[in-house]
């Protein structure tokens, strides 16, 4: 598990911006069991778009439905009370992408691909989708950060990761001496967020999660994050090059087949489609 302290990394404080108010919003929400359509109703209420994208998404061939909805309630319950948190929260983070380059757009992709294959990996799974889907597209923070404040290592980043063919972790290694995992939990530390998502922003890569002393639950939401990584790595969405899965990690995830891990893919594609397209809005960007 990680080890790396703040105090170790770069002085880059000033580079990491803060989260968005709306973003926020919706972490308390996620955490609070208790909370209500009424209290999602009133963070999209924040920013007036949230509620025209939300009809759209609702309206979409992708919910096969056969009557036209115009109330964001309906909206809400046709998509999921838990899709429509996680969907709010994507768009309010991508602000902290702006304005997108190539590199931050292609991370943003990945990074929105991981979320959704988190949720549905954590649905077959036994767990709530939500949680894991803000894992998912917070799981490389690290990397925005990094790219933020020291583009021109991320560069050779970039460059080493593709020419030796070895994971971005490890060319992170070699060339800054530190790791996305070590600057994620730096950021998550920073912003406050939950222990869990933190744990899991920083290890979503070390070999040693099933012998670690969190627990089960934790375990198998950092698990469900890095196998949902190692499947859009193979997919190539975005900007990535990530590692695989031991048999034993596989197994815990009950995902030990080839023939299920190609059905998964197939699965992640089309939700993929869905999501890309509500959280990037009309101009794809």
């Amino acid at each position: 598990m990680k080890k790396t302290k703040p105090e170790n990394l770069p002085n880059v404080f000033s580079d990491v911006p803060s989260l968005p108010v709306v973003a926020s919003r919706m972490l308390q929400i996620i955490a609070d069991e208790n909370s209500s359509l009424q209290d999602l109703k009133r963070v999209i209420s924040m920013d007036q778009s949230f509620s025209s994208r939300l009809l759209k998404v609702a309206n979409s061939p992708y919910y096969r439905a056969s009557n036209t909805i115009a109330d964001i309630t309906d909206a809400i319950t046709r998509i999921g009370f838990t899709t429509v948190q996680a969907l709010v929260f994507a768009i309010s983070l991508k602000d902290l992408r702006r304005p997108l380059n190539k590199v931050d757009f292609e991370l943003w992709e990945h990074s929105l691909a991981v979320s959704v294959a988190s949720g549905l990996i954590a649905r077959d799974a036994g767990l709530s989708a939500g949680e894991p889907f803000v894992y998912g597209l917070l799981h490389d923070i690290g990397k925005v950060v990094i790219n933020l404040s020291m583009k021109k290592e991320f560069a050779e980043v970039i460059q080493m990761s593709a020419q030796q063919d070895i994971p971005f972790y490890q060319a992170e290694q070699k060339v800054l001496g530190f790791d996305h995992g070590d600057m994620g939990k730096y950021v998550a530390e920073q912003w406050r967020l939950p222990a869990n998502l933190a744990f899991v922003i920083a290890n979503h890569h070390e070999d040693d999660i099933l012998e670690c002393q969190e627990s089960n639950d934790l375990k198998k939401k950092t698990l469900v994050v890095k196998a949902a990584d190692a499947l859009c790595s193979s997919m190539e969405i975005g900007l990535t090059h990530s590692g695989d899965l031991s048999d034993q990690e596989w197994q815990f995830l009950k995902l030990t087949t080839a023939k299920k891990r190609e059905a998964l893919r197939a699965r992640i594609v089309e939700e993929y489609k869905s999501y890309r397209e509500f959280v990037m809005g009309a101009s794809g960007r």
